[in-house]
């Protein structure tokens, strides 16, 4: 019988400023060995330790095996998004300190789908026309929403706004794909890919 824990490796936390690794069982791992066979809904939390503040980038330098075509995407649970590793890297800004929760590795990714229907029975209703964002909820008000790019950078927020529709005009953007993070006053979060 194999025993995946064989391929682990621990960090050894040996660089004063910085320490990414993932997450197996309260071990902090720089290489983690994954039970076979490979199933696309598997997930690896991830972890890191800073002393510096600032931004840092997340990227897929290479890949064998079974991850040579698939698909790689990284949740920040703290931006509410999730970015496809295959199409950049991923910038993020952070404080110092040691943080176990902010980002899952996952492989598969729904919310990002090329389902162009508006899902009507959430209650939210996010488009783009004549390069106006329009956000509607049906069922409660709107009460923040923020705009992302695809490597994470936020192109735009609004707090507060305790209205049933928002519209975005003066975006700045051209022609690339952009993340909606809207959140209604009864805290149910919509995302939704566009183009603009």
């Amino acid at each position: 019988m194999f025993q995946q824990e064989l391929l682990d490796g621990a960090s050894f936390d040996g660089n004063k400023y910085l320490d990414f690794y993932s997450i197996n069982d309260g071990s902090n791992l720089v290489i983690q060995g994954r039970a076979l066979p490979f199933a696309d809904t598997d997930f690896v939390p991830l972890g890191y330790r800073t002393t510096i503040s600032g931004e840092f980038t997340i990227s897929i330098e290479e890949a064998d095996g079974n991850l040579t075509n698939q698909a790689v995407y990284l949740e920040d649970k703290k931006m509410g998004g999730t970015y496809d590793l295959r199409s950049g890297n991923y910038k993020f800004t952070t404080e110092a300190g040691t943080f176990a929760d902010r980002f899952v590795l996952r492989y598969t990714n729904k919310s990002l789908g090329t389902n162009d229907i508006p899902d009507v029975q959430a209650g939210v209703i996010i488009s783009v026309r004549d390069k106006v964002i329009r956000i509607q909820a049906a069922n409660d008000v709107i009460k923040d929403v923020y705009i992302f790019d695809v490597s994470g950078k936020l192109l735009y927020s609004k707090k507060n706004i305790g209205q049933a529709e928002l519209q975005i005009s003066n975006l700045k953007s051209s022609n690339q794909v952009l993340l909606v993070k809207a959140i209604l006053a009864n805290d149910f979060i919509e995302n939704a890919k566009i183009i603009f």
